[in-house]
């Protein structure tokens, strides 16, 4: 089974005050989460301090534009209370030594970087693996 997944990264590391308090947002989101009514089995979190990732799993109900539309508000606002852009489209995490970075989109990096075009869990997960190694 995979979740369709959604990637906001981050222009800049937040505190581990600001990562509790946006986990604490995004576990709210996730519990209510809803899709025309029907109740979206999701997950959500913050990755390296650097991003937040949220999964549905739509084989239980499909994410519609109005339930997505809600993940980009909870995202925009809590990037206004911190002051981080989650939507600049060339930030992207890469692995420098034993650390996730945050750095600007390169193509050649892609396949190894954690950026706003992966579009499933099991994506994510193989990027995390394969830099992990």
């Amino acid at each position: 089974m995979d979740l369709r997944t959604w990637v906001f990264v981050a222009n800049r590391k937040l505190t581990d005050v600001e990562t509790a308090q946006v986990e604490n947002a995004l576990q709210d989101f996730v519990a209510t989460w809803s899709s025309h009514g029907i109740p979206l089995k999701a997950s959500a979190f913050c990755f390296e301090q650097a991003s937040i990732v949220v999964a549905a799993d739509e084989l239980v109900a499909k994410a519609s534009g109005c339930s997505i539309d809600k993940i980009t508000h909870l995202v925009r606002a809590l990037g206004q209370q911190f002051n981080v852009d989650f939507f600049d489209r060339f930030n992207v995490l890469i692995r420098e030594s034993d650390e996730w970075v945050i750095s600007t989109y390169n193509s050649a990096y892609q396949s190894v970087s954690i950026h706003s075009g992966i579009l499933s869990m099991e994506e994510f997960r193989n990027i995390t693996y394969i830099k992990n190694s």
